[in-house]
């Protein structure tokens, strides 16, 4: 379980930037596995090469990626988690600035100088905050959760950051820390829907709280019973039969699209028990396949809902578990359960049926105390139709991609913390389906495809234990149309903190030591996706980057331009929807 410690203190020194650039000779996408850790790491694509053909339009470019250039630090003087910064424009002026949460709520203007503090929430903002115009006022809300159950919105106008409204999560005894957010219009009526996932582990508390615009409890019209907080006593305790149970979300564990036919949105929630549940707007949780069945003798050949069954590595295990009833609880002495502590779920039409599924890639474990033995990369079916098809797995990904075991922690090894294996599912390859581009924690960005394929990995840790790296950011950097991805790494050794580059193809572009980069107990270096966007209006992209030790650095992308901006922040973008 993710249970993270406060931030130690910063210390800022200076250092000097050295770039590591990697030239175009074309060997990056090639190889048959097993991964170099060269001096600028390395790409390994079974497959063998990988088609580079753009998936925007060209905007004109014909010059190669464009060395990042090191434009400031702004120092906060706190840690930063994995809220990851947003570019935007929040007063209306034509001017964006940055939004960028770490204990307190920070906006920045282009040139660096603060113009809001917020201090509404306790301790660390560690999800990305959501950015939102939530009641279509004209005026933009920056959403965030802190710890001792706070959320609150503020509002940036006239130049000056105000409190607009605070909330509670708490429930069940507990104050928990708010570690996951999202937003969407969840009903259609125009007003914008805050949902926050938390650390509760009380059995009568709740994980899952959904905020209407004006900062009070969501209550959906025609709802008789009280739709939120879920988990709850009133409308779970009984829900085909066994009821649901919740257990803490530790690591940005919410998503929202549409997974049936009806036009509401549906919430992905996954939870710190091995389960993951897809909720209605109104509360109550989507059924999976009449496939699977209740085995308990309690309750057997009841109907389930998602969050009522664990999930498997080995599907032949899952069907002879909850469809055939036939053997023994499995051991995790000798098989892997999946584990969804900190997995955050995107919601995405991956084959390209005009149907949305659910991407997650919870880590596998075995053995007690549990062990990850590597991390899988999971594809379920919505319940669209009838349905028949509702949280079975994909084709293509009956048998998961999966990666190499990571180092084990255990005990009080706490920092730095592990990586979140949130993933970006957009077509980087002009294939005109999604691909699956996700940081793991044994070292390396995988880029998976649509059919269950791994096209290429690329060794962000050199070899080097206990040296993560944050979610992508996915833009075009030289306008060719075909989009680079972006992002951090983070250990404890001294100048951990990089800048990460690759082509689309997952061949090495920049590999950039940050600057300035200083001394923290937490971890040192980038743990939360890169913001990419035009922050100062000249035209070329701007890239921000929240990090452990010494505030926030901005880059900028010379010859770049926001002609294809793909995955521009923190899940995917300023509502954090995971998608």
């Amino acid at each position: 379980m993710g249970r993270l410690g406060v931030g130690a203190a910063v210390v800022v020194r200076l250092g000097l930037v050295a770039i590591v650039a990697c030239g175009s000779s074309g060997d990056g996408g090639k190889g048959d596995g097993g991964g170099g850790s060269g001096g600028g790491g390395s790409t390994t694509a079974p497959n063998g090469s990988v088609d580079a053909a753009p998936q925007c339009k060209p905007a004109g470019g014909t010059a190669k990626v464009a060395a990042p250039k090191y434009v400031r630090t702004i120092v906060t003087g706190e840690s930063g988690w994995f809220s990851s910064p947003a570019i935007v424009d929040l007063d209306g002026d034509g001017k964006n600035e940055i939004v960028a949460p770490f204990y307190s709520t920070f906006v920045f203007d282009a040139a660096g100088k603060q113009l809001g503090k917020g201090t509404a929430t306790n301790d660390r903002v560690y999800a990305p905050g959501v950015v939102a115009d939530l009641d279509h006022d004209g005026t933009t809300e920056i959403v965030v959760g802190g710890s001792g159950g706070k959320v609150a919105a503020y509002t940036f106008h006239a130049g000056a950051l105000a409190t607009k409204w605070t909330a509670s999560t708490d429930s069940g005894g507990q104050s928990p820390e708010v570690r996951g957010m999202a937003a969407a219009d969840l009903d259609g009526d125009g007003t914008i829907e805050v949902v926050a996932t938390t650390t509760n582990t009380s059995k009568t508390g709740s994980q899952v709280f959904v905020f209407a615009a004006d900062g009070k409890i969501y209550q959906p019209k025609g709802a008789t019973a009280p739709a939120w907080p879920r988990y709850n006593a009133t409308t779970d305790a009984d829900f085909n039969g066994v009821g649901n149970t919740g257990y803490g979300c530790y690591g940005e564990n919410v998503g929202i699209g549409n997974l049936d036919d009806d036009a509401d949105l549906e919430i992905v929630v996954t939870y710190d028990n091995h389960q993951i549940n897809v909720f209605q707007p109104d509360g109550s949780s989507m059924l999976a396949s009449s496939w699977y069945t209740n085995p308990a003798t309690q309750y057997l050949n009841k109907p389930m809902g998602w969050g009522q069954f664990i999930r498997w590595r080995d599907l032949a295990i899952e069907d002879a578990h909850y469809h055939g009833h036939t053997g023994a609880w499995p051991s995790v002495d000798t098989t892997m359960w999946l584990q969804w502590t900190a997995s955050p779920p995107n919601v995405v039409d991956v084959n390209g049926d005009g149907k949305a599924e659910v991407v997650g890639i919870p880590n596998a474990e075995m053995k007690e105390p549990y062990e990850t033995q590597g991390y899988a990369f999971m594809v379920l079916e919505g319940g669209f139709g009838d349905g028949s098809r509702s949280a079975r797995r994909l084709a293509g990904f009956e048998t998961l991609p999966f990666s190499d075991k990571p180092a084990v922690r255990a005990g009080d090894d706490y920092y730095p913390p592990s990586g979140i294996p949130a993933p970006a599912t957009v077509n980087i390859l002009g294939d005109a389906k999604p691909e699956i581009v996700a940081p793991i924690d044994d070292g390396y960005v995988y880029a998976i495809g649509p059919d269950g394929k791994r096209l290429w990995r690329f060794d962000y840790a050199k070899g080097a234990a206990k040296t993560f790296a944050s979610e992508v950011a996915i833009a075009d950097l030289n306008q060719d149309g075909a989009p680079e991805i972006v992002f951090g790494t983070y250990s404890l050794d001294a100048n951990g903190g990089r800048l990460v580059v690759l082509a689309n193809t997952g061949e090495l572009l920049y590999d950039v030591p940050l600057p300035k980069q200083g001394k923290n107990g937490n971890g040192i270096g980038v743990p939360a996706a890169p913001a990419i966007g035009d922050l100062d209006g000249d035209g070329a992209l701007e890239i921000a980057l929240t990090t452990f030790d010494h505030g926030l650095d901005v880059f900028t992308v010379p010859g770049s331009s926001a002609n294809c901006m793909l995955w521009t922040t923190g899940r995917g973008g300023p509502l954090r929807r995971g998608n």
